[in-house]
């Protein structure tokens, strides 16, 4: 007879759905990697606007109240996104596993900061997961907790039967820049458009091409900043995951210009690397844990339009020789984060739950 599986409740304020694919993709991937080894029964919540967001919360709160009533004192509670959770959590008398992925550690408004005081409580009994060392520090300076307690794990990691370098692509004859992202300010789309005008007044990158691919509040504004640049470009939203692998794949170099100070890991520069495309990133937050400027990307001084536009002529001035190089370097990083690594890792921490 075999054994049965322990199960996880999981609780998420963000989740994939058929009009935002990539909405929590990580937490989706998550369940995908450990619906093998335990029984997963999800509350989650996806993306709502305006006064469907409100009464989407009230939903979902009662669904997790009801989720903590039915849960058995050995099932494990794991919990991304805590922070807009942590008061109806503190409801109940027992330990979870909280995993942090960036905004929800920065307690910059009123609704935040009163959070965070529920937050507080609930941390010192609970098992923290964070998504990079960097995170990991991060949290430590925000809060004392036991460096026992902490796990690093990178947000499910790289699936690598997906995001890889595949040969069936045929790539123009234009220098193609890359940009994955939600379309924030703090994304950095700003800073890659003035580097890319400088660029293009320079005419110091021959066929110079860019191909976008998110969705966000200022979409409309990039799309009218792309027409008045007179580039060559695609803009692309709520891609398959197999879909976001081919543009990848049509991309030079990826450029990852955020300046977020809860940019905790950067799935997409791992991904652009896993199929064999070098990063030119911001220095800050995740991206500086896994780029080595020279080797497999490079780095600039964050907001510096002016710097990332020499990086981007840097790059594109190497020789064929030295870029196959960094591809290699790139594909040899992502493989640190494939996701059947990680999978064995998070397993085992949370047999130890």
């Amino acid at each position: 007879m075999s054994k049965s599986k322990r199960n996880i409740v999981l609780i998420s304020n963000m989740y994939p759905s058929t009009k935002n694919i990539r909405y929590g993709i990580f937490v989706k991937n998550f369940v995908i990697s450990l619906e093998d080894t335990f029984e997963i029964k999800k509350t989650v919540l996806t993306k709502k606007e305006g006064l469907n967001k409100l009464f989407g919360y009230i939903g979902f709160y009662l669904r997790i109240v009801n989720a903590m009533f039915n849960a058995k004192k050995e099932d494990l509670v794991y919990v991304h996104y805590p922070l807009h959770v942590a008061p109806i959590l503190c409801l109940f008398n027992r330990k979870y596993i909280l995993n942090f992925h960036g905004s929800d550690l920065i307690f910059n408004n009123t609704l935040k900061k009163f959070l965070s005081v529920f937050l507080k409580k609930l941390i010192k009994r609970s098992a923290i997961v964070l998504p990079s060392n960097y995170y990991r520090a991060f949290f430590l300076t925000q809060f004392e907790k036991e460096k026992e307690n902490l796990f690093v794990y990178p947000s499910g990691g790289i699936n690598r039967t997906i995001f890889n370098a595949t040969t069936n692509v045929s790539k123009s004859d234009d220098f193609v820049i890359g940009f994955v992202s939600n379309f924030i300010e703090k994304k950095g789309w700003k800073v890659l458009l003035n580097a890319i005008e400088i660029l293009l007044k320079e005419n110091s990158v021959s066929n110079l091409s860019i191909r976008l691919v998110g969705d966000g509040p200022d979409k409309k504004e990039i799309k009218n900043r792309l027409e008045k640049l007179n580039i060559s470009y695609t803009l692309k939203s709520n891609l398959t995951q197999s879909e976001l692998a081919k543009e990848y794949n049509l991309f030079n170099v990826f450029v990852f210009p955020t300046y977020r100070v809860d940019e905790s890991l950067g799935l997409v520069g791992l991904e652009a690397m896993s199929c064999g495309v070098p990063v030119i990133a911001s220095n800050i937050g995740g991206p500086k844990g896994y780029i080595t400027s020279g080797k497999n990307g490079l780095l600039f001084k964050a907001k510096d339009a002016s710097e990332l536009s020499k990086k981007i002529k840097e790059y594109y001035n190497y020789d064929s020789e030295f870029k196959s190089e960094m591809i290699t370097n790139a594909l040899e990083t992502a493989n640190d984060y494939d996701s059947e690594k990680v999978k064995s890792q998070v397993i085992k921490f949370l047999n130890t739950q």
